[in-house]
């Protein structure tokens, strides 16, 4: 899934990656018994922190990938107290994109375009520049945080991301609008904040918030451009992908809005069996 530069918005060998877990001696690791560790994976040269909060409870996986998008955090940490899951954190120095070390050069990606081959070509030559060596570091970082995320053993992957005002929005899916060919359908509420939407990627879960009054995106699976988005990827997969998304400094709104997915969700019920 798209989102605008503007924003406050994979199996070879693992030679460049180390992983290591230690748990984090925080408060936040005794919040309303959430455990928290911590995971360092290697981008060529370079650390990325991967922060993972856990709740007994449901099997949802909470994700955020851009360190720049802290109210979706905040929000998605209240749906975590409320439902249980995990919830899995990029930390990277506080940017939107990431930026690395290669063989004494500087790269830059961004983490939501590395899903796919295709999209790490794609962030490589827009944030940087082609080079070969380069996307097989950010495919073997992408692999390796995709067995962070485990997503074969959620009933759903929750996306958490902020936009920034009138940068992006569902309206961004209307017909004639720049990324109308990639939705399947699109709904906006009369008098509502496009900013605050929701982007999917099955039809049961977008008429399900289209009848709550939601504004929601429908994800096209099959003619969706690929950029390497979780999005992508997931509706590749099959996997029931549901992306929250609202504008920076909107936490009342995302939190109202998780809560209402998550009372969803238990009225759908799983999308695999378990």
């Amino acid at each position: 899934m798209r989102r605008f530069h503007q924003r406050g918005r994979v199996v070879s060998s693992f030679a460049l990656i180390a992983v290591s877990g230690t748990m984090l001696a925080s408060g936040a690791s005794q919040d309303a018994g959430i455990r928290t560790t911590r995971r360092t994976l290697r981008l060529g040269e370079t650390a990325v922190d991967v922060v993972i909060s856990e709740r007994p409870g449901a099997r949802h996986l909470f994700c955020n990938l851009h360190d720049d998008e802290n109210t979706s955090v905040e929000a998605g940490l209240a749906a975590l107290r409320r439902s249980g899951g995990r919830l899995v954190e990029l930390r990277h120095g506080g940017e939107r994109e990431v930026s690395f070390r290669l063989s004494g050069e500087a790269f830059t990606v961004d983490p939501n375009r590395i899903f796919t081959t295709e999209g790490a070509r794609k962030t490589l030559a827009k944030l940087s520049r082609p080079s070969a060596e380069a996307e097989r570091a950010v495919d073997r970082f992408a692999r390796e945080l995709l067995s962070v995320y485990t997503i074969d053993r959620a009933d759903v992957v929750i996306a958490l991301h902020n936009n920034s005002d009138e940068h992006y929005s569902a309206l961004s899916y209307a017909k004639g609008a720049v990324f109308a060919s990639d939705a399947a359908d699109v709904f906006i509420k009369d008098g509502s904040d496009p900013d605050d939407f929701f982007f999917v990627t099955e039809r049961p879960v977008f008429d399900a918030l289209r009848r709550r009054g939601y504004n929601v995106v429908l994800q096209d699976n099959d003619k969706v451009t690929d950029d390497g988005s979780l999005s992508v990827h997931c509706g590749r997969l099959g996997v029931r992908y549901i992306n929250v998304e609202a504008q920076n400094g909107h936490r009342e709104q995302q939190e109202a809005m998780l809560t209402a997915l998550l009372d969803l969700l238990e009225d759908l019920g799983p999308a695999r069996p378990r």
